[in-house]
């Protein structure tokens, strides 16, 4: 995949609130590919911001994006792949640990749909960690309902919560189910721990295709994975330890953790 209308302009907006960060990484080369009849439709969101910029303004030549992210204020832009084919400045397979020397490199990733075809996924996960300097924001935009036979996998709002946000400490600052296009209204999903139950998505999820979109913070808490627990399950298996007197259990106190960590928003019904 790449920078399409809907990635694009979440982007857009994450770098008007946040700011882009001075060191950019995509995963894998991005290009733009933006709808012909889309394109207004970013310089109005574009014209919602800060940025003096229009689309051509941050479209190059050769389609790719490494403009785009300057634009909107980054100094560097790496990408990373595991083949130079589409001349990534890094060659790197993710299912393997990265090398040292690339630590904390970076302050922001961009994964615009190259997870989903890593086999490896908590290896990905722990690398993209590893790579993420302090303070530094993962923006991804992965493939959620619709998209099978794409890659190995789609992706659902507990690899936000259950892995970044309770198994490694990060701080969401963004999380929804996003149309590929704009007929449909994204939706925001909030921490299942809330309550204990997972989103409710029954006649919310359009028919087309939609993407996990999610923005996650190695804040002051982050560490690296240690492991990711679905969080439905945490409160059925603290539920039982309760039921059996046991309610200073182990999924009792992670319950209780992942409750503190929370906002009191309340979760999707």
């Amino acid at each position: 995949m790449g920078l399409d209308y809907c990635s694009a302009k979440k982007l857009i907006q994450h770098a008007d609130k946040f700011g882009m960060g001075r060191r950019v990484l995509m995963l894998g080369r991005q290009r733009v590919q933006m709808k012909e009849r889309l394109k207004p439709a970013i310089d109005r969101v574009l014209a919602e911001t800060q940025f003096d910029l229009t689309l051509a303004d941050v479209v190059q030549s050769d389609g790719y994006s490494e403009t785009f992210f300057k634009s909107l204020g980054a100094e560097t832009v790496d990408s990373m792949d595991i083949s130079d084919f589409e001349g990534a400045t890094v060659t790197h397979d993710l299912n393997a640990p990265v090398p040292e020397d690339l630590s904390e490199s970076y302050d922001l990733i961009f994964d615009g749909g190259t997870t989903e075809h890593i086999f490896d996924v908590a290896a990905c996960m722990d690398n993209l960690n590893a790579l993420l300097a302090p303070n530094g924001v993962i923006s991804a935009c992965s493939p959620g309902n619709n998209w099978f036979a794409h890659g190995f996998y789609q992706f659902g709002p507990e690899l936000v919560y259950g892995y970044w946000k309770h198994g490694c400490g990060f701080d969401v600052l963004d999380c929804v189910m996003l149309p590929e296009m704009p007929r449909d209204k994204e939706l925001k999903i909030l921490d299942p721990a809330i309550k204990g139950v997972r989103p409710r998505m029954r006649g919310k999820m359009p028919s087309q295709r939609v993407y996990l979109y999610y923005e996650v913070r190695k804040g002051q808490h982050a560490h690296r994975w240690k492991r990711a627990l679905q969080t439905d399950y945490v409160r059925k298996w603290r539920d039982y330890e309760v039921a059996s007197d046991n309610d200073d259990g182990e999924f009792t106190k992670l319950r209780q953790t992942h409750a503190a960590s929370s906002s009191n928003e309340g979760a999707i019904q």
